[in-house]
């Protein structure tokens, strides 16, 4: 692998790649809550393979078309990723006494948002700010009550 000089034609073209392909993730996601629930499995996987496949049939490389291929790459790997997330989710049980390896393996899954109940042991540290209970003068109400706001 070679590293050749940064310029703004390589800066573009990557740029137009990957805004390409997170619109196409995005706005795959949104087709999805058009859909309903009992026809999931079906709509990610026929995204996904009309994304991977239309993206192999775009040929060529003006600037127009690589978005639209790097668009439908985004449809494959959203939905693609999804029924990964999907089908592993009844495979891998995380909790507090699972390995670094284990949490690795789930996050690599998509398993790992910590904002998901299910996976309480990935979730960051939580600060009971309630708990530092500063003094009546520093509350909003109290400062209210005084005429301070």
């Amino acid at each position: 692998m070679k590293f050749g000089k940064i310029t703004s034609q390589n800066v573009s073209t990557n740029a137009i790649s990957v805004a390409g392909a997170l619109a196409g993730g995005a706005i795959s996601n949104g087709l999805m809550t058009l859909v309903p629930e009992k026809q999931e499995l079906l709509a990610r996987g026929g995204m996904a393979v009309t994304g991977l496949v239309g993206a192999a049939s775009v040929k060529g490389t003006n600037s127009t078309e690589k978005l639209v291929k790097f668009l439908l790459l985004g449809f494959g790997i959203a939905q693609g990723a999804a029924l990964i997330k999907k089908f592993s989710a009844d495979q891998i049980q995380i909790d507090e006494s699972s390995s670094a390896s284990e949490k690795f393996v789930a996050g690599m899954a998509g398993l790992a948002c910590p904002c998901e109940d299910n996976y309480a042991a990935l979730a960051s540290p939580v600060i009971n700010f309630a708990a530092l209970n500063p003094s009546d003068e520093y509350q909003p109400a109290k400062a209210r009550s005084l005429g301070a706001f």
